[in-house]
């Protein structure tokens, strides 16, 4: 859980790491489980890996793992619905770079309040691409303006104008192996790629209210916009309190 303190610097940062580290055998059955699918499924891109719980429903034992629904709930209340799942696993000295964004230049939720776990599948560096975060700039619920980098460098094809980007002052999250990160879907984070010798290995859940609206029409309009992923039939699910959207088509757990 977080201290009252803690709570209150994630409203006004944007981004909090827990206090806690997830325990040596939950993480090694993540770091397991992860290396059993990259190694069965070649043809998957490690750099990132989205719709994880789509392809394998047991994913969701660690959405649910109650040292991070309770900091979750800390942060966007009691009733949880998890909408998305990802690995991002840089390679040794190759691993792409994630470009300045938003995450809620492209996501279908109305209103617009989840909140992303990071967590530590490696000990993750500034040398081997940590996740990298602009302190305050959630603050206004703005979105800044963004381009579309189709670049085949970087994990994602949103990337904030180079205007906005100068006026920003980047902290990087440095993270021993287990422990887990908050941050808001308005916060400005990027990555640097993987210049070390070393893996660095992420697991990411996204959380929201279930009193949001996981707007599929809105997805098939980003897809369209932005040339983002398509994720109008993501499944989603309950994973604490109730659902108190008439619109939200929840998957049973």
């Amino acid at each position: 859980m977080l201290t009252e303190e803690q709570v209150d610097s994630y409203i006004e940062n944007g981004q909090v790491t827990a206090p806690i580290k997830l325990n040596e055998e939950v993480i090694g059955a993540i770091q397991t489980k992860m290396e059993a699918l990259f190694e069965t499924r070649p043809d998957l891109t490690p750099d990132y890996l989205p719709a994880l719980i789509e392809m394998d429903r047991s994913w969701l034992e660690f959405a649910m793992l109650p040292e991070i629904l309770d900091i979750a709930e800390q942060l966007i209340g009691p009733d949880i619905i998890v909408w998305s799942s990802a690995l991002i696993c840089k390679s040794p000295s190759k691993g792409k770079s994630t470009p300045w964004h938003q995450d809620a230049q492209y996501w279908p939720i109305r209103p617009l309040e989840t909140t992303t776990v990071w967590i530590a599948v490696d000990r993750s560096t500034t040398e081997n691409g940590c996740l990298r975060v602009v302190p305050g700039s959630h603050k206004s619920r703005e979105i800044f303006s963004h381009s579309i980098n189709n670049s085949d460098r970087i994990v994602l094809n949103q990337e904030l104008d180079s205007e906005v980007q100068k006026q920003m002052v980047p902290k990087d999250v440095v993270l021993e192996r287990g422990m887990f990160s908050f941050h808001d879907a308005y916060m400005v984070h990027g990555a640097e790629p993987n210049h070390s010798l070393k893996r660095r290995a992420s697991l990411t859940f996204r959380y929201m209210p279930a009193s949001s609206h996981f707007d599929r029409d809105l997805a098939r309009k980003k897809t369209e916009e932005l040339q983002v992923g398509d994720v109008s039939k993501r499944q989603i699910f309950q994973v604490r309190g109730t659902d108190s959207h008439p619109d939200n088509q929840l998957s049973t757990l």
